[in-house]
């Protein structure tokens, strides 16, 4: 019986593959496999082929600017203390499965799966090993990646093959062990063990272990002196002092089994380490053999949840739309008449999260007034210190908020582009169309940007000569201009989005395909690439006109009216070039929108 399933696995993959090859055809796909292809050859394969000229000289290069960091003899050292680190985080991987739990079985079965093998005469053994077997499938491939990733760090010594095999020993122990926990987990719901009693159990045992090991560090391990940080050796041996001892040294033992073949440096290490390995893989075999747990009605749960998801993904529905959601008021009060633009807005503020609101932007700018009170009032060597990477955190998220929140924030066209049949039915331009439509991201990724804007212009305070330029008031002049422009930014960073969909809606389509055969492939991974690649051209385009005259207004004028002027008749200019460069596009797209065919452009 397992055979049989083998092949049906085998012969599933086998045509999965097969299809995959024939969408091809379409230049679509053709034009993104190519793409992602030139992205992993020269990502990973790009030296494999050259001459052994440019190897050597390569080769060299790399020697010559490696000369100067440890040897690799040093790094060796190290790999005691890489095991004891990589089982640490291995014990973390755990605990997390422990404490916060997947809500989807410990055996996932597809639609297709419950329908046909559940009623067939196949035992329970059978179907666990077949899942465990079909997993191993993505492992494989997983672990290939990962080696090519990995292949690089030359200090870990071994090859391709050892990395290979030490990854899939770690993957599939881990899938293992999530596997045995989901269902053990499963049982103790079913003899009546609540969430919170066997969260507490766990972290229980994790501070007993944890203070025991305190207690030995306390009582018998000194401190670092100037010998243990006079080099890498001293200072990985003080390191492990602290974990291979004490009861977390013995709790970190298996997991050091495990990732023991990926860390072996040399042939006979790695079959030396394979035995320890394979002993804790086959205990977690026969503890997820042994769990007497019903997951047949988890698996049908799961199955029918997933397939309601995909359908809501297909009709252009978020993901959550199959969840039940609690009635809340309107996130502000929407007249009978008015601008139909806010009539989108309105509708689309329902679809976000509750806390996307007003208030909640009040409250947050608040605990950042008074928090920063600390930061500003505060002179020793910690609070500016801490007062910097502060600053700098909060800089760090207000780019990502500005770069990479549009492809986040999809409460616009994009969600409602498979219902596009259905606006073009409603008395409205395309430019008002899709200025409802982005309205909703716009308000919430202004918000965001406008609080990591506050709290980097609170922290972050210039010193030493950068503080003769940028005096307060050129300070306030910059972070007010700053503050003008987001908006406009991010309306352009969505238009460029959402124009992308009206003018290749079957591009658009294809990229958030999802299911069986349309949610990943190296050609999706190239059609992806395209379009960021594309955006990050359209908006530095967009973007430098305004840059260009802002920087040559504020070099012209500074030194006639001074710098916080010249600063805001920059922000007065960059806004009339963003405005115009957004009404343009509106009225653009629009233009497209109201030509679309819907009926030859939106075909699966």
């Amino acid at each position: 019986m397992l055979g049989a399933l083998l092949y049906l696995r085998l012969t599933s993959l086998k045509n999965q593959i097969i299809s995959r090859a024939k969408r091809l055809r379409q230049l679509k796909y053709l034009l993104g496999a190519l793409v992602g292809g030139a992205y992993f050859y020269f990502l990973f394969f790009r030296n494999f082929g050259s001459s052994s000229g440019s190897r050597g000289s390569q080769r060299a290069a790399a020697n010559q600017a490696l000369a100067a960091l440890p040897t690799p003899e040093a790094l060796a050292q190290t790999l005691p203390l890489i095991a004891a680190i990589s089982a640490l985080l291995l014990l973390g991987i755990v605990i997390l499965a422990w404490v916060i739990p997947s809500n989807s079985p410990g055996l996932r079965f597809t639609e297709a799966e419950t329908a046909f093998l559940f009623p067939a005469p196949i035992s329970r053994r059978t179907l666990i090993n077949f899942k465990l077997l079909s997993s191993q499938f993505s492992i494989l491939f997983t672990s290939l990646f990962f080696t090519l990733i990995s292949n690089r760090w030359t200090f870990l010594g071994g090859n391709a093959l050892t990395h290979a095999l030490g990854w899939w020993f770690v993957l599939s122990t881990l899938n293992l062990h999530f596997t045995g926990a989901a269902l053990t987990l499963s049982r103790l719901v079913e003899g009546g063990v609540s969430p919170l009693r066997r969260r507490l159990t766990v972290l229980g045992g994790l501070i007993v272990v944890v203070g025991l090991t305190l207690g030995w560090v306390w009582r018998d391990l000194r401190g670092p002196d100037a010998e243990d940080v006079a080099g890498i050796a001293p200072f990985t041996h003080y390191i492990l002092g602290l974990l291979d001892h004490g009861a977390l040294g013995a709790l970190l033992v298996p997991f050091k089994f495990v990732v023991g073949p990926f860390l072996a440096p040399d042939a006979r290490t790695f079959l030396i380490s394979l035995a320890p390995a394979l002993l804790v893989m086959v205990a977690h075999y026969s503890w997820v053999l042994r769990m007497e747990t019903s997951f047949e009605e988890a698996s049908l749960a799961a199955a029918e949840k997933r397939s309601a998801t995909l359908a809501s993904v297909r009709e252009g529905k978020s993901v959550f739309a199959t969840a039940r959601t609690q009635a809340r008021p309107g996130p502000f009060y929407l007249r009978s008449s008015g601008r139909p633009e806010l009539a989108f807005l309105w509708k689309n503020l329902l679809s976000t999260a509750a806390y996307f609101n007003l208030r909640m932007l009040a409250i947050a700018a608040a605990i950042i007034l008074v928090g920063s009170k600390w930061f500003l009032t505060g002179a020793t060597p910690d609070i500016r210190a801490a007062r910097v990477v502060v600053g700098m955190i909060a800089l760090a998220a207000g780019a990502y908020v500005l770069l990479l929140g549009p492809h986040l924030a999809r409460q616009d066209l994009r969600g409602d582009m498979p219902r596009a049949d259905l606006l073009k039915t409603y008395p409205l331009r395309g430019w008002e169309l899709l200025l409802g439509q982005i309205l909703t991201p716009i308000s919430i990724l202004t918000g965001l940007t406008w609080l990591c804007l506050l709290a980097a212009a609170l922290t972050l305070q210039p010193t030493g000569r950068m503080a003769l330029t940028l005096t307060p008031s050129v300070q306030l002049a910059i972070v007010l201009g700053i503050t003008a422009v987001t908006p406009f930014v991010c309306a352009l960073q969505l238009l460029i989005l959402n124009g992308a969909t009206i003018i290749f809606p079957a591009w658009f389509q294809s990229t958030r395909a999802v299911g069986p055969g349309g949610g990943g492939g190296i050609e999706l991974m190239g059609q992806r690439l395209i379009f960021v690649f594309g955006q990050l051209i359209v908006i530095l385009t967009a973007l430098l006109p305004a840059s260009l005259a802002a920087f040559a207004l504020i070099f012209a004028t500074q030194w006639l009216i001074g710098a916080p002027a010249a600063i805001a008749l920059a922000t007065l200019v960059v806004l009339v070039v963003l405005a115009g460069e957004v009404w343009c596009a509106l009225w653009w797209l629009g233009e497209r929108f109201d030509r679309l065919d819907v009926s030859s452009e939106l075909r699966p």
